[in-house]
């Protein structure tokens, strides 16, 4: 079996013009058991990086730092 991807997604800043804000296709991916985000240019993310996660205490924290996040920003923006 092959790489599970669990968000496949260009993001960028539509309305805003930003230093650093160019659009870039994100995945978070499952590379045979070893989580992985992957951030290159848009339609070609194979070509970017690739962060692979140290162990499964590095990848929890990272869930929970982007739970943590969503939860701020969602209390924002409701």
């Amino acid at each position: 079996m092959g790489n599970l991807v669990f968000f496949d997604e260009t993001v960028g800043l539509d309305n805003e013009p930003r230093v650093r804000c160019t659009h870039l296709q994100v995945q978070v991916v499952d590379n045979h058991a070893v989580p992985e985000i992957v951030i290159g240019p848009k339609d070609a993310a194979h070509e970017g990086i690739f962060a692979t996660f140290n162990d499964w205490e590095q990848f929890e924290r990272f869930v929970e730092a982007v739970n943590g996040l969503h939860s701020r920003l969602k209390s924002i923006n409701e």
